[in-house]
């Protein structure tokens, strides 16, 4: 299994994971750009484990949001720690669960903090990290679709 679809299943996984409460901190802003349509949910994780920022379902520590894809210009994730996070978004445009894939590429939109290039392996953790300061902030994610 090549690199590239590991994390496409790993993005699969955001899919199905519940929402989670936000720890105490400060306000975190997602915005998001390039979602094609309104069809369907975008699902966005946030995770704080280097070992685990690719595999979402695994960390217990993660915050999930999932709205439809329609009003997901935008996510206020409310108050997070200090610290240091990496985003994973996807646009399920069928809502069917699943990051959809066709010979391994995917059909359905994602993205990651940071808008690493687009390469044949998964990003790496220094790729896609970002601080959350003491401060208020915002992340920009690009949804990217190969197909």
């Amino acid at each position: 299994m090549s690199r590239i679809s590991k994390l496409l299943g790993a993005l699969a996984l955001v899919v199905a994971m519940p929402a989670a409460a936000a720890p105490a901190g400060n306000d975190l802003r997602v915005e998001l750009t390039g979602i094609r349509s309104a069809k369907g949910v975008v699902h966005l994780c946030l995770s704080g484990d280097p070992s685990r920022y690719l595999d979402c379902k695994g960390d217990k520590g993660a915050l999930w949001r999932t709205v439809p894809a329609g009003q997901a210009g935008r996510f206020d994730l409310g108050a997070v720690k200090p610290g240091t996070y990496a985003l994973l978004v996807v646009h399920d445009e069928n809502n069917n669960g699943k990051l959809d894939m066709t010979l391994g590429i995917p059909r359905e939109g994602f993205g990651f903090s940071n808008n690493p290039a687009l390469r044949p392996r998964a990003p790496k953790w220094d790729e896609i990290r970002f601080t959350v300061p003491a401060t208020a902030s915002v992340q920009r994610i690009r949804v990217r679709y190969v197909l």
